[in-house]
């Protein structure tokens, strides 16, 4: 969870257990592997997603009312490929371009 997250594994903890404890996330036992725990979104966890992705297209549209559709096309385009770019940081060895 820690390198997901890109944060210290007792930070990644203390999220983890904070969440749990607002009602955002469940924890269950691995089908795959008894001494594993799996995180699952609660109702209350997915109703949060649901409505920070609501929001988050509600400001892109906002942000976005004046750009033309070519515009947006580039702006997602160029989104995606940094976001794919950032995550490849987790397998670069560091210092690393």
């Amino acid at each position: 969870m820690a390198e997901l997250l890109g944060v210290d594994p007792s930070v990644a903890s203390r999220m983890v257990s904070d969440n749990i404890k607002a009602g955002y996330l469940v924890r269950g036992a691995s089908q795959h592997d008894g001494r594993r725990t799996v995180l699952h979104l609660s109702e209350a966890g997915r109703e949060l997603m649901a409505r920070f992705r609501r929001h988050q297209r509600s400001a892109y549209e906002y942000i976005t009312a004046d750009w033309s559709e070519d515009e947006r096309l580039d702006f997602a385009r160029l989104m995606l490929k940094y976001a794919g770019a950032l995550a490849d940081l987790r397998h670069r060895a560091p210092g690393k371009p």
